[in-house]
């Protein structure tokens, strides 16, 4: 259980405390990197492996300075200090990345994807145009972060659309999707930012929350919830951007380098992040959460409104033309 809890890749999602070795500050090129997840994950041995690799490829000309545990603020709060020049690379989630190119957010679209193998497909075939997004608006997009597949929790059980009614929806601040999406149920979300939440939940004022199972872990919400719901409501992806300012400032024949380093690392955390995802859902259900199988019908009907939802908002969180092309994708890797 170490091992999981020590995964938060969270919402958002991206991790660090690092010990660095002693550089020169005359020779060297210091990058700070902001994320909202706490000490202790694997993203700290992730990002001390990438510092070692970046300090001997580079012949020490890099090093990347770690603020962890949302010390430098939320996605949006880290962004306005990425703008001012203050942070030069954050770890941040969906709603942080869709604030530099909206497009991204067709991603979060409740049940999009059924299985990691279309989100490989669908991911790899957008990656150019989405990174051609981040650059246009003056980011670099490093690379993909893993969050997972994403779970309904509650303390009353739902085996219906009506058993929503009269809940306390949680959405996150500034979630237009899933707001709409449980205001089409007939419920109010209550948005709150994510340290927010479990509070909430040991108050009331929220009794319905989702996320990755690791997340629900780390974040300890799965001490205040009773039952689970095991068809995923989304996917969650969160990523590395770095503004375009801060790249230019890496000597050209370190550029490439710094890029492929960090690529190569997140992509090993990422297969490490499925693996503890089922089992961080399996310690859930063994701690006595209890699972709950929605009917074929009722998620069908979820299904239908969700998308309903999710095609009004186009044009509005995302454009038409990437949920279509992403639909593309998928139509393609299902054979329709």
């Amino acid at each position: 259980m170490k091992r999981t809890t020590g995964v938060l890749l969270f919402f958002a999602v991206i991790g660090i405390s690092l010990s660095f070795p002693a550089w020169s500050e005359e020779k060297t090129l210091v990058l700070k990197l902001a994320t909202l997840a706490p000490e202790g994950s694997a993203w700290m041995r992730t990002l001390q492996k990438v510092n070692r690799e970046v300090d001997s490829r580079t012949g020490g000309a890099l090093r990347i300075r770690a603020y962890p545990g949302g010390v430098m603020g939320d996605d949006q709060a880290v962004l306005r200090k990425m703008r001012i020049g203050q942070i030069h690379i954050a770890g941040i989630t969906t709603l942080g990345l869709g604030s530099i190119f909206k497009d991204i957010q067709v991603l979060a679209a409740p049940f999009l994807f059924q299985t990691y193998d279309e989100v490989d497909h669908v991911l790899t075939r957008l990656t150019t145009r989405l990174e051609k997004g981040f650059e246009k608006n003056g980011y670099i997009l490093v690379g993909w972060s893993e969050i997972g597949f994403v779970y309904i929790m509650s303390n009353k059980p739902i085996a219906r659309l009506e058993d929503f009614q009269g809940m306390k929806v949680w959405t996150p601040e500034g979630d237009l999707l899933s707001q709409a999406v449980f205001r089409k149920v007939g419920v109010s979300p209550v948005p709150l930012s994510i340290p927010d939440v479990l509070m909430a939940l040991q108050t009331g004022l929220v009794d319905v929350v989702y996320s990755p199972p690791i997340g629900a872990i780390a974040l300890q919400w799965f001490t205040k919830v009773k039952y689970i719901i095991r068809v995923p409501l989304s996917y969650a992806v969160g990523g590395v951007a770095m503004t375009q300012k801060a790249f230019d400032r890496i000597p050209q024949e370190h550029q490439q380098t710094f890029k492929g380093i960090f690529r190569e690392n997140i992509s090993d955390l990422n297969t490490l992040t499925r693996r503890d995802n089922e089992e961080a859902l399996r310690v859930i259900e063994t701690e006595g959460i209890q699972p709950m199988e929605p009917s074929a019908e009722e998620l069908a009907r979820f299904q239908r409104i969700a998308q309903e939802a999710t095609e009004e908002l186009a044009g509005d969180a995302f454009s038409m033309e990437m949920l279509e092309e992403v639909r593309t994708y998928l139509n393609e890797r299902r054979g329709g």
